[in-house]
């Protein structure tokens, strides 16, 4: 079943080839938008003629411009830009490396920084409007809950200063910065102990990564077009508690 929430528009989704990612990709791509896949791994060839796919390591130089460059060749132009990719490596504060720190920080936090800062370059000098939108998580908020993840939850903190400020600097050239906090989603990097798990939600299941696609969809759409520097949190009530 398809919608029209998303019709003409083009939406770039990094991290697009499985969890979190695929789901969002397919929920823009049935709401009517054309989809720019962006992964370091390769995606299977869709069969839709509105979806294409690139494959670039985010995190190095010049990333950020091939996939603006690579949406607009394929698709014309560039509406909206998801930054999903992320990495997580679970140590204790004490005991994480350099190297974890490092990978974490660039893919989670410059590499989001820098596609933002390139795409919304696009969008001023042209004078177009835009929507960025950040997939922060619930660890910036309880970290406590899901130890030992102190770095990724920094970087997630870090995320959404960052969308709330470039929601600030950006709202006179009518580009949004917007931001998603998903609560636990059945993805490969969901906890093993599911009856647990679904026990300490309210809603008692797991999340989908079609429960982040659709809100996605709502947050890119015009329907959320007086909508900026926010983060909606779809946890099914985990926060509650």
């Amino acid at each position: 079943m398809t919608d029209s929430q998303l019709d003409g528009k083009v939406v770039v989704v990094t991290g697009a080839s499985r969890g979190i990612g695929a789901g969002i990709a397919r929920c823009c791509l049935d709401a009517g938008a054309s989809v720019l896949g962006v992964s370091r791994t390769r995606i299977p060839r869709s069969d839709s003629e509105r979806r294409a796919d690139i494959s670039v390591d985010i995190t190095t130089q010049g990333a950020a411009e091939a996939a603006l460059a690579a949406a607009i060749d394929t698709f014309g132009r560039a509406d909206v830009l998801i930054n999903n990719a992320a990495v997580l490596v679970s140590a204790n504060c004490w005991e994480q490396t350099d190297a974890q720190w490092d990978s974490m920080i660039a893919t989670n936090l410059t590499a989001p920084f820098l596609l933002a800062q390139t795409f919304a370059r696009h969008w001023v000098e042209n004078e177009r409007p835009g929507t960025i939108l950040n997939i922060c998580s619930l660890e910036s908020e309880i970290a406590w809950k899901w130890p030992p993840q102190s770095v990724y939850a920094t970087t997630k903190g870090a995320l959404l200063g960052l969308t709330r400020a470039m929601a600030f600097d950006l709202a006179e050239f009518r580009i949004r910065v917007v931001a998603i906090g998903p609560g636990i989603i059945e993805t490969d990097m969901t906890t093993p102990d599911r009856d647990a798990t679904e026990r300490s939600i309210p809603f008692r299941r797991l999340g989908s990564p079609a429960d982040i696609g659709r809100a996605a969809v709502y947050l890119c759409s015009d329907e959320a077009a007086y909508v900026t520097g926010e983060i909606l949190y779809v946890d099914g009530g985990y926060k509650l508690r």
